[in-house]
Formats: C-alpha cells, structure tokens, sequence
C-alpha cells in the first residue's frame, strides 16, 4: 500500500515510518473488496511483484529533481502500478488463462516509470519479450557423441545447430550445438580452442578465459522466478532470461588428451551490488573436452529437467582478471536471441497398479446429491464425481495416476482440459516422524494415523490450484506436477516427479479422493451442506451449531480395493468435533510386464528390437510378414537381465513385419518395420581408436563408429570383451588390471549387415601394479563409471575460493535489491 500524505509527496509504505506525525487509527480494515489479503500477498512471487515498484527511488528522485519534466508520467505510471489486482494473478491461488499477458502489461507500467525520469530499467524489465533463436539445422532426434573435443563424421547429426552472428575478437564463437539422449543434454561449442587461447597475448587486466552455457529456470514463462540471475558472471551483460544454473568448463583441468571437467553453479539472486551463484557440483573427468572443438555432457537432472520440459541457452565468452563477480569482460554472448531446448517425452511407463473402483458411488457418506444448478447436469445424471479406475504407472523420472471418471466435462472451460473435479493424492511413504494427518484446507476430514501422509498432491482444471504439499518441510510448491484432463477418454492424468513423490513409488500406500471444484470455495472444494443448494450439494450437515466450524466431510468418492467408503465419510461427529477418518489402497507386488518394445535398426536381412521387463525371464520373439499369420521368425531368447536386445535374422528384403515378444501368456504390443531394400556392403569407420592407462593399472579404451556396430576387443591375442548388438555409435570398456608390460590391442565392429572393421593399437602399461596374467578384460557391456583415481592429481578447481564460497552463506530475501543494476 503507498499513501501520497503531502506534497512533496511523502510514501507510507510497509517498509517505512512515515514521518509525518498522523492521528492514531484504532482499526484500520483490509483494504480488500474480498477481504482476503492473501490473496494478494503472500507467496513468493507475490513478493517479487509488489517489491517491483520502488515507490522509494522515486521519491528520492524527485527530492533530487523537483522539476524534472517527467515526474507526471512517472507518478502516473506508479500509480497504475499500485492496483491491487496485478498481483490477483500472481502465484498459485488464481489463474486466468492469460497470467503471462497480466504480467507483461504490469511491467510495461514499471518500465514507463524509469523511462519518464530517464533512467536505465534495471534487469529483470529488459529483454523481456525476446523470442527464442531458430536454429540453422532443428533437433532431429537422439544423438550419441564422444566427448573426446573432436568432431567425427555424424556424431552431432540430429542436434540442432546455432549461428554466433556476433563478432567475439580473439575469443570468437562461431557456432554451437545442442543435443539430447534419455538422459543427458549434449553440447559443442565451435571457438577459439584451449591451445589457441593460451597463444593469445593480452594487453589487458583480463587475461584468464572464460567459457560458460547459462541455462534458464526450467519452464519459466517469465521473469517471476526466484533466486535466479539475470547478467552474465564476468560482464554483467544482460542474458534476457531468468538464468538459474551456469555450466562453466575449468580450464585449469585440461589435459593433454583434451579431457576436462565442468563446474555447476546455481543462481540465488542478488545480494547488494552482485547476483550471487553458488558452486553446486563439479563434473567427473572427461564430462567435457577440448581439442578441435568444445564437447560437453550435462545429465538432465544437474539443471532441473526431466521429460516435456523446456529451458533457454545462451553461451559466453570472457576474459577474467579473477573469480570475482564481475571482473571481467564479455566477447560474445551467443545467440543475441537464447536458443530454445524443449525435451522430449523419451519416458518408458511401468504399470504397477489398475485398480477398479465400485461405480455409483459419488454420494460421499451415501446419500450426497448433486448441486440444483444446471451446470452439473449430465446426459447420464450424473457421474461427474464417480471414479471408475485408476492405473499407477512409474518411468524413471516420474509417477503417473490415470483415473477414469464416469462422466467428465469441460463447461467452464479450465485450462487443464476438466472443469468439475477436484482430486487429491496423499502419499503414505512408511513409517516417519512427520507423517500428517490432517488433510488438505476444504477437505474436512482426516487421514487415519496409521496412513500419516508425507506428500499430499492436489490438482484442478485451474492450473493455479495443482500444488504439492511436503510433510516434512510444510513447504507447497506446484514444480514437477503436470495434471490434464481429456473429456472425450473421460480421465484425469497426474503425472508427479519423483523429486515430488518419493523414489519408491511402487512400495507407498496411496489415498485418492474425488470432490467438487469450486473456484471461490475453501482449498477449492465446493461444500456439502446438509440440503442441496444452486452451488453447493446436499446430504452433508450444516457447520456445527457452537463453533461455526464444517465437521461433515466434503469428499464425494474414494478411490479403494472393495468396500468402506460410506462408512469412513460417514464417520465424522458435528456435535462432538469429530472428523471423519479415511484409508486408501496398498500396491501389490510388481508383477511379471514386457515394456519399452522398439525397433532399433534393420538391414536387408536382419533387425535389432530391445524391450524391458520388470523381473528377469526367458521367452519367445515372434515376427510374421504384415497381413500373414504364419510366422516367419520364431526365436526364444533367455536373460538375467531386465533390459534385452535381440537380432532377428532370415528376412526377406523390402518386407513389413509385425513382431511382438511373450513371456507364457504375457505379449508386448505390436512392433512393425519394414526391411532395407538396399544391401549393405559397407562398413562402418572405426575413429579415434585410444587407450588410456589409468593409475590403478586398468585400461580404459574407447572408439567411435560412423554406425551403429558391434565390439570386440583381443588383447594380445585373447578376447576379452564382445557385444554382438549393432546398436551403439560411442564405445568405451575398461579392463581389469593389467601386470606392467607392453600390449597389442585390436577392436573389431561390425554393423548389422555383417560388414565389419577393424583397427590395431599398441601400449605400455608401468604404474607398477599386480595384474591380472591372463588378460581377462572387465566385461562391462561398454558401460563407464568415473574413475575416481582420474582425480588424484588434479588441481582443485579454484571456483571454491573465498569469493564464491562467501556466495554460499549469502542469504536472499529482498528481491527488489536483487533487481538494480549493477556499475
């Protein structure tokens, strides 16, 4: 609230005594025509917003400038700014379908404030509406690069590639490259490379490099974010997006064979003059390289993602004179516009649960009938708030319920894609000691103890009513919950991150819940009163009589395994307090499934097809050419594993095939392809053979193939590794230890057509260590941990230093200090 009291103006605000001496108000009322101040205040962003107005600077501004022609318009503008109704739409009370328009239209009005008065924006109001950057060359699906700083023939096709248009001076970015697989985010930046830059001699205080990828807060639609960062590190430059994690190669790691690590920052905002960023984690070596080129890989999770989400990119160049914030400049900043990356759904689903529930069952405690007002009519009569089954299903990022309704519209036209549910997930994780059984605010009712919850999840049509609530912390947030609604399959989908629900999702007890959305009403349930009203429904009870309070509850089905609904809802005690206790459904055991079923690759004569399993098991793989029924491959496969790759072989060239997998009764949906018309006679290259020693005697060798090819390694003659699959481009093993001596080592690949190469490498090993005599490799299907001796000699990374660690213990709590620009 600003009060203009005199003139020259003097500003109340809650930050300030005012000065002027004012009669004592005695009561002083919400100055609010719903009488909720929460509504407005409140909630972080809330926060941000009203804290953006800066009613102080310009009342220091015009002390100093009583005659500056500008002081109108900016006063106007401010006072614009002050309508309580801006902030109506920020958080996760409200949504109007068109927050991100409210929002851009407030900060039009705080832009015109330092405009009228000539004054530069500060952050967070420039470059605000800057789309993202069209790649030269657009994704094109999974690539899997070496990260060795050597471009090979095709490592990068199906990554999207960006022009750097500006002209970076002796640390120049020509162009960059992003690119994805399940689980990592893959990038190449083009520029001016280590050797290069350590030739460079400059005539300046700034003479240590710097290279850095800013990444935006994952899915921000705008600059309502907190603890991120708006300028560059080095030269404070404006990056145009709400920066929330800074990936920077440490230069001081490179190796002779190009290998490096990263470090990870995290943004936290400002604190006085500089935007803070904490050293988070360091990579292992050899997660980024430099030799031709720059090569990192980022897993998705160090920066926030997961599936379907999106964050900006933008990449900067910069001289350094030393760890401090700001010392230094920037040589480009690439691309002027950020790149966009928008990750795919690449997530396999594992059914754990489908459970029926009784149908007819909307009436709550057994006798709760539906509001008077026509929106909740249904061509059936009913069915709105009846669930007929839920499915639990995991990947591994997130957990996924599926619940069927018996009747679902879209009248008011939400933006979920449902407008009459409510649904709320508690989450029972085992015995802990802070499990709650108070649920959510509307609710009225109660978990029984013996089902404390530590996460509760609540979702509508409105997107601002989706919200998590941890028992732990208490803490409420809406980040990793996606809910949707399809009227035409009559379901409501929560898909929750396991960074929201827990880890061990198939093990938790589950209480769900089905009520009526009210937009106005108390936790967004529509109340049960004890008769039927327009807007409310009837069969509950009134608030009790002495304290006013609601006991009846206002849940009108529970998702469970039989009976007991009715009388768990109707176990609630106006007169005597008491609230209804509830339970829910445990998960069984995980049964036998076949999930993920693909086509990988297929020549003229053969294919690859990999699929999953949730318990280790032998069966058959079945193919007949598409239309026919007899079966043209009919091969058994066994596996101690979950995840199995089979080659079918004896196809007929240019032919469809229609191929499912079985364990006994258990069948995989359907695959098809069609086989190459064209055969195969070349082999795929065999690039960048090497083999690296490491301290413990172990040798750790790795190549690249322009195909998809098979392995096998001889070492002096004696085969100790093979994969026979065609289906990886990057290869890497690491042996055993090996006794001290020289080596012939020779890798064959062949693609899935049979055409093979080879290549020959010769070694030393003396590190001194006790190997093992006969050679024998560590067979570990080419996947490679970090080695941890890899850091015994490297020099720790000087980001640790006091600077940044000073960063760590910063605390951020004023925003709107975080927003002025920094000198």
């Amino acid at each position: 609230m600003v009060l203009k009291i005199a003139s020259p103006p003097t500003i109340c605000t809650y930050q300030q005594i005012c000065t002027n001496p004012i009669a004592a108000i005695e009561n002083l009322g919400p100055g609010s025509w719903i009488e909720a101040l929460p509504q407005w205040a409140g909630e972080p962003k809330k926060f941000l917003g009203q804290n953006s107005r800066s009613p102080p600077t310009l009342v220091a501004f015009e002390e100093d400038n009583p005659t500056h022609p500008g002081l109108a318009n900016a006063w106007e503008s401010l006072y614009i700014a002050e309508g309580s109704d801006w902030f109506w739409w920020y958080g996760l009370d409200q949504d109007s379908g068109y927050d991100e328009n409210w929002d851009v239209l407030f900060k039009v009005h705080l832009s015109n404030i330092y405009r009228a008065i000539n004054l530069d924006l500060p952050p967070y109001l420039q470059d605000l509406w800057t789309g993202a950057a069209t790649p030269v060359v657009p994704y094109g699906g999974i690539i899997e690069p070496m990260i060795d700083g050597i471009a090979l023939p095709g490592e990068w096709d199906g990554a999207a590639k960006y022009d750097a248009s500006v002209d970076g001076g002796d640390f120049d970015i020509e162009n960059f490259y992003v690119g994805y697989d399940s689980s990592n985010i893959f990038m190449r930046i083009d520029s001016v490379t280590a050797d290069e830059l350590d030739a460079i001699s400059r005539n300046s205080q700034y003479d240590e490099p710097d290279l850095a990828i800013y990444f935006m807060q994952p899915n921000a639609v705008n600059f309502n974010e907190v603890e991120t960062n708006f300028r560059t590190y080095y030269g404070n430059q404006i990056l145009g997006f709400p920066a929330k994690y800074m990936v920077a190669i440490d230069f001081d790691t490179v190796r002779d064979d190009g290998r490096a690590k990263w470090n990870l920052f995290e943004a936290k905002g400002k604190s006085g003059d500089s935007e803070q960023w904490v050293l988070s984690s360091t990579s292992s070596l050899g997660s980024c390289a430099v030799e031709d080129v720059y090569e990192f890989v980022i897993p998705w999770a160090d920066i926030g993602l997961a599936p379907r989400y999106t964050t900006r990119i933008k990449v900067v160049s910069s001289w350094a004179g030393s760890l401090s914030y700001g010392d230094g400049e920037d040589m480009e900043i690439a691309p002027p516009a950020p790149a966009e990356l928008v990750l795919p759904d690449l997530e396999e689903w594992v059914t754990l649960l489908e459970l029926d529930d009784a149908v007819g069952d909307e009436n709550g405690d057994g006798d709760y009938t539906y509001p008077l007002a026509s929106d909740f009519a249904t061509d059936s009569g009913g069915g709105l708030w009846d669930a007929k089954k839920v499915t639990v299903r995991q990947s591994a990022w997130n957990a996924q319920f599926i619940i069927e309704m018996d009747e679902m519209t879209d009248i008011w036209g939400l933006a979920n894609g449902f407008s009459h549910q409510i649904v709320q997930i508690y989450v029972d994780q085992g015995d802990t000691s802070y499990g709650e059984v108070e649920m959510l605010t509307g609710a009225n009712a109660e978990v029984h103890p013996d089902w404390a919850w530590e996460v509760a999840i609540s979702g509508t049509g409105e997107p601002g009513a989706v919200q998590a609530v941890q028992a732990e912390t208490g803490s409420t947030s809406a980040r990793g919950i996606d809910v949707t609604g399809n009227v035409d399959d009559k379901t409501i989908t929560f898909t929750v991150s396991k960074d929201v629900i827990g880890d061990d999702v198939s093990n938790y007890r589950y209480i769900i819940v089905i009520g009526s959305q009210d937009g106005f009403g108390t936790g967004k349930w529509r109340d049960v009163d004890a008769t039927a009203k327009t807007w409310r429904l009837g069969g509950g009870a009134d608030p009790a009589a002495d304290d006013g309070i609601d006991y009846d509850p206002n849940i009108v089905d529970i998702i469970l395994d039989g009976d007991g609904q009715q009388a768990m809802l109707s176990s609630y005690d106006v007169d005597g307090h008491v609230y209804a206790q509830i339970s829910g459904f445990e998960m069984p055991a995980i049964a036998q499934q076949i999930y993920g079923f693909k086509y990988v690759s297929s020549t003229s004569d053969s294919a690859i097809l990999e699929w999953s399993t949730t318990q280790a098991a032998s069966g058959d793989l079945t193919c007949n050419v598409a239309g026919e029924t007899t079966a043209a491959v009919n091969q058994a496969w066994s596996s101690e594993e979950l995840t199995n790759t089979v080659t079918a072989t004896g196809l007929t060239s240019g032919t469809e095939y229609e191929c499912i997998v079985s364990i006994g009764d258990i069948s995989s949906e359907m695959v098809n392809f069609t086989t190459s018309t064209v055969v195969d006679e070349t082999p795929p290259e065999l690039l960048n053979l090497a083999v690296e020693v490491l301290d413990d005697g172990k040798a750790r060798i790795s190549w690249y193939t322009s195909e998809s090819a098979t392995e096998s390694i001889r070492l002096d003659g004696t085969v100790i590794h093979t994969d026979e699959f065609a289906t990886k481009k990057n290869h890497e093993h690491i042996t055993t230890i090996l006794s001290d001596g020289d080596y012939t080592l020779s890798v064959v690949s062949a693609d899935a057509s049979g055409n093979s190469n080879s290549s020959t490498i010769e070694f030393t090993v003396d590190v001194g260590a006790s190997g093992n005599t006969g050679n024998t490799g560590n067979n570990n299907g080419g996947t490679t941990n970090p080695d941890s001796n890899d850091d015994k000699d490297e020099t720790s990374s000087e980001i640790s230093s006091t600077t940044l660690q000073v960063a760590v213990l910063a605390v951020v709590f004023l925003l709107i200090v975080a927003f002025i620009r920094v000198p």
